[in-house]
């Protein structure tokens, strides 16, 4: 019971922790643009940056988008008893809830792809997840029962 208890509360506080710095990265933010802007065209900003600013640049907004969302998708279910479409649904709306204030607040550019990715990154989290669990089946780490 002792353990369970502890396990929680570490899995809450860094799910937390998580929580807020990237709310620092991608809300949070001292800096404002002039107009607000949607892009709904799949990949069109990330191919231009590939194309003007080099592989690197590509690969740091690329793989940023989906690596910050992996611990989303790795920390959930192990708090709360959610399937994996559950989860991908929490991390898309969360994502979702990021793009949508940066465009009213005008602090970045709300774009498809970045709900694309997130929730990508959301899913890996969730397969590594089940990975680990299937290695390391004694450890329990999808939450099961509710009255965990």
């Amino acid at each position: 019971m002792k353990y369970k208890n502890c396990r929680r509360f570490f899995l809450s506080a860094t799910l937390a922790v998580y929580i807020i710095i990237l709310l620092r990265l991608t809300v949070f933010r001292f800096t404002t643009i002039d107009e607000r802007s949607i892009n709904l065209s799949l990949f069109s900003d990330l191919i231009q940056v590939y194309q003007n600013h080099g592989f690197w640049r590509f690969f740091w907004l690329f793989g940023g988008n989906i690596g910050w969302f992996v611990p989303f998708g790795f920390l959930l279910p192990q708090l709360k008893k959610l399937s994996f479409a559950k989860t991908l649904l929490c991390g898309f709306l969360f994502s979702l809830s990021i793009e949508t204030i940066q465009f009213i607040f005008r602090i970045g550019f709300a774009e498809l792809d970045d709900l694309i990715l997130n929730t990508t990154g959301v899913a890996i989290g969730y397969a590594l997840l089940l990975f680990a669990n299937k290695i390391m089946p004694k450890l329990n780490l999808i939450k099961r029962a509710s009255n965990d």
